[in-house]
Formats: structure tokens, sequence, C-alpha cells
């Protein structure tokens, strides 16, 4: 192995790095300076005492640097002549959205726990890591381009949420009076601490909302996968389990709506507790998306969980899978990119509190924020992800 390493992320988020890296190494010594851009793990005993860190510089705490940093990577990257180059465009896109560089220190080689130890910490942080002699693979380990312009993968997402760019790029009119109408929904519930961040959903994102279709059957499907994690969590047989999932679904012809982990959790009869809460809990992303077809009036605060049963009444109302259809609206872009702005500030209190060990101010619930979060970034076509991919970040 070897020790030149260092990941690069288009966040500017350094309290998340820090969670990140805490949950990594939980029986460690972890050090972090007042800034947080040095982090220290001392692991080991008396006699066998190891230490590594991590120096981290963004495009905030030093610009110049950074920018200069930055430039120069895409230069270097820019000039290779790669095999595959829709990868290496999409690549060269990426490292301009860059706004992070963390850098590996070890007085040892790379071993292969450690390398999976930093993809572990690198891959909620959606970015790169920069391997050897300069060779960059994504968060899975996979090669994305060597200095010999190979690569490993097909095709290369470029993601990058509109809070993780640079300010000016991200500010639009429409934004940021957004932005201002979320704050003072927020001030209005009590709520004090205001998210100091850069991003703002504009108008501009209507262009990713989801058609009445698509949310229509991602509504049924989250209603039916929801029920199997129910029915497991509350002890009912696989065979009674297996007969009613399978009579809602085919009541709406829903065989078809599934993403793949969703199939996979319905298809594995030995599920137990731990693999179906996760999916017990989609009654909440269920309840948002009966909202922004019309059959729910107004989301109220995510103070508490949806009521189920009524929740479950609003898809019985109809016979089929036409029917539902036929008898939903499609809420305006207005009213979704509010809400979709609305739960992403919700998300990063109840996240800033975890982080500060604190509980989430306003009663709110941080499992039905964070579903509703999900569920609305995939209404908008957050990143052009599918609901497997779906991310919330803050």
């Amino acid at each position: 192995m070897m020790k030149n390493c260092a990941l690069y992320s288009s966040t500017f988020d350094l309290d998340q790095v820090v969670e990140r890296i805490k949950s990594i190494y939980p029986n460690d010594k972890v050090t972090v300076n007042e800034s947080k851009t040095k982090i220290q793990i001392t692991s080991g005993g008396w006699f066998s005492k190891k230490v590594k860190g991590f120096n981290i510089m963004t495009s905030r705490t030093e610009p110049e640097e950074f920018t200069a940093m930055i430039q120069g990577m895409g230069n270097f990257f820019r000039q290779i002549p790669a095999e595959n180059e829709s990868v290496h465009e999409k690549l060269l896109i990426k490292i301009s959205t860059l706004n992070m560089v963390i850098g590996v220190e070890t007085e040892e080689d790379i071993s292969d726990k450690f390398f999976a130890e930093l993809l572990s910490i690198i891959e909620p942080l959606d970015g790169l890591v920069f391997w050897g002699g300069g060779a960059l693979l994504d968060p899975s380990g996979r090669l994305l381009l060597d200095v010999n312009g190979r690569s490993e993968v097909e095709d290369y997402n470029v993601t990058a949420h509109v809070s993780y760019l640079h300010e000016e790029d991200a500010e639009t009119e429409s934004g940021k009076a957004r932005k201002l109408r979320s704050e003072r929904l927020i001030s209005a519930k009590g709520i004090s601490k205001m998210p100091p961040m850069a991003g703002y959903i504009g108008d501009e994102a209507a262009k990713g909302i989801r058609s009445l279709d698509e949310v229509a059957k991602r509504t049924v499907a989250l209603c039916i996968i929801a029920l199997k994690g129910e029915c497991v969590c509350s002890g009912e047989t696989v065979e009674d389990t297996k007969r009613l999932v399978g009579n809602v679904t085919e009541r709406y012809g829903a065989a078809g709506f599934f993403s793949p982990k969703e199939r996979e959790f319905l298809s594995n009869d030995e599920a137990g507790d731990n693999e179906a809460i996760p999916f017990s809990w989609c009654y909440e992303g269920y309840w948002t998306l009966l909202w922004a077809l019309g059959h729910v009036e107004e989301l109220d605060d995510p103070v508490g969980l949806c009521d189920v049963a009524l929740a479950v009444s609003k898809l019985q109302q109809f016979d089929n899978f036409e029917e539902f259809l036929a008898g939903s609206r499609l809420r305006s872009n207005q009213e979704i990119l509010d809400e979709a702005d609305l739960i992403y500030r919700y998300d990063w209190l109840c996240v800033d509190s975890r982080i500060h060990s604190e509980d989430a101010p306003g009663n709110l619930e941080g499992g039905v924020v964070y579903e509703r979060h999900r569920a609305l970034n995939w209404l908008i076509g957050y990143m052009g992800q599918e609901w497997d991919e779906v991310r919330t970040d803050t």
C-alpha cells in the first residue's frame, strides 16, 4: 500500500466531517482543534500507540490557497488522454465543485483496513479519493481516472448540492425569497437558531419536479412497503404478511412500482425488525406525497408521527391505481418548492442538534423530518437521483 492519499468533497461542513470520523473511531481518542481543521486519532495501548491525522482545508478557511490547488488539480487531470471521454468530462465538472480537501497523515503505509475507513469517511460526503501518484477514486474505491487515462467505471454521476457550491453561484432572487419565507415560519415556531447555510431552492428547481404519474406510483409503493415493514415489526406471520401485501399490490397493479431495495425487502420472507424498521418509517414519506397529490390538505409541523390509519384510508378510497391517479392533482411548483426549502432547513436544525447532543428545537421529530426531506428531495428531482439513492444533504 502507500501513504499518499487525500479526500475531496463539495461540502463546507466541518461538523459533518468531525461527526463522521468520531463515529468510525468510537473506541479511539479523537482530538479536534478549535477550528475543526485538524483531527488526530490515537489508538492502541502504552506500548503500541498509533497516531493518524487529518488536516482539512476548505474554500472558506483558506480561499486563495484552495482555489489555486483546485485549479491546478483541474489542469492536471484535463491534460490526461482519457479512455472514457464522458467520465473524463464529468470528473472535471466534479472537480470544479470541490470545496474541501482532507489530507491524510500516517506514519505507516495505508493498510486495507485504513483504506476502508477512509472510504467510510468520504462516502456520505459524496466526494473523491486522490490515491497514490495521481489516481482519482469514487467513494466505493473504484478507479475514475489515473495518469494513464484508465477508468474502471462506464459512467459517472456528478452530484453537488446547491448549498455546496460557491455562494455566488447558488443565489437567485426566488431562492432568497423562499429562504426568507422559511426562516419566518421557523421563527414563528419559537425557534431562534437559523441554519447558516448558503443553499437556496430557487424557482429554477421546478424543472426537476416529478410527473403526476411518477408521484402517484411512488406514493402507492411507499404505502405498500411501509405496510410490510409494519407487519414484520408487529409480529404478523410470514403467510399473513405475504397475503396482505400481495393483495394490496395486486389491487393497485403496483408490482412494477418498487425500487430495487424495496423489491429485495418484499421478497425477503426472513426479514427481521432491523430490516423492517426503516421501511415502516416510509409511512411518513407516503403521507408527504399524499399531500403533494392533494389528498392531504396541509402538512402539519413535523413534530409527531402521521396518523397511519388515516393515511392508509386515503388510498383505500380508490379501487385501483387508475382511480387513484384520476383523483390526484399535483400541487403547484411554488407549494412544492416552498415545502422542500422549509424541510431542508428543519433537517439542518435536527442534524445540528444531534451533533451537539441536544434536543431538536421546537419539538421537531428527527425521524419524521428526515423522511419528509427524503420524499420532497425525490419529488423535486434533487440531483436527478432515484428513490434508493436520494440524499438529504444539509
